[in-house]
């Protein structure tokens, strides 16, 4: 009797070990984010739950998603076109099919002063739900495209082909997107991120420091 239970037990500590792997492989990932593409909205040292999406996205989505011929790394931005839209992005505002989609924008200190990862924002204009960051330039300074880079609604409008999403990273002078990098298809969208569990720094000295009131602070 008493090996039967301990067989059992064992049964059922192993159905729950391989249902949470399966649920962590399929619907729940865990994204540490390097890098200040996406500031100040996530920043860097910032470790984020990311769910399963499933079904249709609509503009403002954050998503978790890799790009054609590199499957195996992912990042997170933002989708700004859906399928069958035209899309052109000239300075800091994004047109889709002539119109221009709301965004508040902000704009942040230029050259970045960077405290925690965090840009130094400086005024904002427009209204949207959500902010995107772009930084304070001289008036006789422009938003220039280099012309050796290959570029997708920069230089003219751009038909999003079906079942393909145009995505932008909320840092938009500091970010290569769909804009350099094209149109991202649904099947390369993995899922969203909703909620930040835990966000460091290294400091000066190399020392790693906890930035407590990020933990638990949802992104959107």
């Amino acid at each position: 009797m008493r090996k039967k239970i301990i067989i059992v037990g064992s049964s059922l500590v192993f159905i729950a070990l391989v249902g949470l792997a399966v649920f962590r492989i399929f619907f729940v990932w865990a994204v540490r984010v390097p890098t200040s593409s996406m500031s100040n909205t996530i920043i860097p040292g910032d470790c984020l739950f990311a769910h399963r999406l499933f079904g249709s996205l609509k503009r403002g989505d954050l998503i978790v998603f890799a790009y054609p011929g590199q499957p195996s790394i992912y990042y997170v931005s933002r989708v700004v076109g859906l399928p069958g839209e035209t899309i052109q992005v000239r300075d800091t505002f994004v047109y889709v099919n002539d119109q221009p989609i709301p965004e508040q924008r902000v704009f942040v200190k230029y050259p970045y002063d960077f405290e925690y990862g965090v840009m130094d924002e400086i005024s904002t204009e427009g209204a949207g739900p959500y902010r995107v960051y772009y930084s304070k330039l001289n008036d006789n300074v422009k938003r220039t495209v280099p012309t050796e880079m290959q570029s997708f609604a920069l230089r003219g409008p751009f038909h999003i082909p079906d079942n393909q999403y145009f995505v932008m990273s909320d840092n938009r002078d500091d970010s290569l997107d769909s804009r350099f990098k094209g149109p991202v298809p649904r099947e390369l969208i993995w899922g969203k991120p909703t909620t930040i569990y835990w966000s460091s720094h290294a400091d000066q000295s190399h020392q790693e420091r906890v930035k407590w009131d990020r933990i638990g602070k949802a992104v959107k």
